[in-house]
């Protein structure tokens, strides 16, 4: 199945919300097997992961993680780097090579 579709919507999605400043807090709490809610279930995970916000590149993404051990509880805000971004424009570039060599094949 072919997911280029799919990530170029994704890419519009987010770059809308990003446009617009905002978005939404997302929480993470479940692990699957494949991308599909469908699937198994890999891990339930034990921490409160929420994703705050996103660069304009799409390669850092500002995350709230909490957790509790026994009475403790731990709440940390930061920002990681998921190279998300410059794989959507590799793989977009790759679309679009594909799709300029069926030109020339015709």
């Amino acid at each position: 199945m072919n997911k280029m579709p799919i990530l170029i919507l994704l890419f519009v999605i987010l770059s809308a919300n990003i446009a617009l400043g905002e978005i939404a807090p997302v929480s993470l709490k479940k692990l699957y097997a494949a991308p599909s809610a469908a699937s198994k279930l890999v891990f339930d995970i034990p921490v409160d992961v929420t994703l705050l916000d996103m660069s304009e590149d799409l390669n850092w993404y500002k995350v709230k993680i909490a957790f509790n051990i026994g009475p403790l509880q731990y709440k940390y805000t930061g920002w990681t780097k998921i190279p998300v971004g410059d794989e959507i424009i590799t793989r977009l570039a790759k679309q679009d090579q594909v799709a300029s060599d069926d030109l020339n094949e015709k």
